[in-house]
């Protein structure tokens, strides 16, 4: 069942944290804690850095912490999960204190974890409690918290199949959802200069739509809305290269290959993209593992079992994916 969080959102909203009551366990890592204590004094009961999000590593911590009355979790999107988890195991409080908007992780009910290099979802716990501190989310590189659009971009690539799937194959859809999903498509797109310039007006954006996202996923129960094929390259290119790239990269990458094989106004896609400043170039993958991704797309498609797409109506041909190519390098050029 969904619960909507509290969100205080402000330059100072972090310093909420001298004040919780019992005995606080904080999950972070080095970076954001540092961060976290160039700006508030405070000493909680025990503090663990998270290490990675290997099955066996996240479930093996709630008999190794010490007892807790609130769990927080302070950081980006493993952080604010392993925090989630906690909460989940021990049904205690928990806070969460994102400094990096580049996932939607402190908004979701699920853990994301890793087995043998590949993302699966445990747990299911809706966070309750947000502090959107500005001043700590504005130090990350602006390149990561630019990210975060990521996955309301897609909505625009993910509606097209998910009607698509609809009459094709019976697939169930919900109008009035996929209107709330074009509205939060057309507020990202009123916002891109905010959003790429990680002004709190920006972070509230994609605080926000998150928020909606997640409401109108969790009541259908499919994240069909805002997840297309656009994702399906994302968990092609993590596949082929068994790397982990940044979320935001992979999907600006499918949303722009995947709206041209949709013949869906690919030219104002690119051109959301990039005022948000997703890096569909994807910069820590090679051409060629890109180049190889595109062409075998359909194959891993089918492979994984995947949803129904664009993937399984078109083509991907060496042409198209030529076509995809010469955008990439142009954008890598520059």
């Amino acid at each position: 069942m969904y619960k909507p969080p509290t969100i205080k959102s402000s330059e100072t909203a972090a310093k909420e944290l001298t004040g919780l009551k019992g005995k606080t366990l904080v999950v972070t890592m080095e970076i954001p804690w540092q961060l976290f204590r160039q700006h508030y004094e405070w000493t909680p009961d025990h503090v663990h850095f998270v290490r990675d999000m290997d099955q066996e590593t996240v479930e093996a911590l709630d008999g190794v912490l010490p007892p807790c009355d609130v769990v927080v979790g302070l950081g980006g999107g493993s952080c604010c999960d392993t925090a989630k988890y906690l909460a989940w195991k021990r049904g205690c409080d928990m806070v969460l204190v994102p400094t990096i908007v580049s996932v939607d992780a402190p908004l979701t009910n699920m853990v994301a974890v890793r087995v043998d290099k590949t993302v699966h979802y445990i747990g299911d716990i809706f966070p309750e409690n947000l502090l959107i501190d500005y001043t700590l989310i504005q130090q990350a590189p602006k390149e990561l918290n630019r990210a975060g659009a990521c996955d309301i971009a897609s909505i625009h690539t993910a509606l097209y199949d998910w009607k698509r799937a609809h009459q094709d194959t019976g697939e169930a859809y919900h109008e009035d959802v996929a209107a709330d999903a074009q509205t939060c498509l057309d507020i990202l797109d009123a916002n891109a200069e905010e959003v790429y310039h990680v002004t709190p007006k920006g972070i509230d954006t994609i605080v926000d739509l998150y928020r909606r996202e997640v409401k109108f996923c969790a009541e259908i129960g499919t994240s069909r809305p805002e997840e297309g094929a656009e994702h399906i390259v994302a968990y092609g290119l993590e596949h082929l290269t068994r790397r982990h790239f940044l979320h935001g990269d992979l999907v600006g990458l499918g949303i722009l290959a995947m709206s041209r094989l949709q013949q869906n106004n690919p030219d104002w896609a690119l051109s959301l993209i990039r005022r948000c400043g997703l890096r569909y170039h994807v910069p820590d993958a090679s051409l060629d593992e890109i180049r190889r991704t595109l062409l075998t797309l359909k194959e891993f498609k089918d492979e994984a079992g995947l949803f129904y797409s664009v993937v399984d109506t078109e083509p991907i041909t060496p042409a198209f994916v030529d076509g995809v190519m010469e955008i990439v390098c142009k954008e890598r050029a520059q």
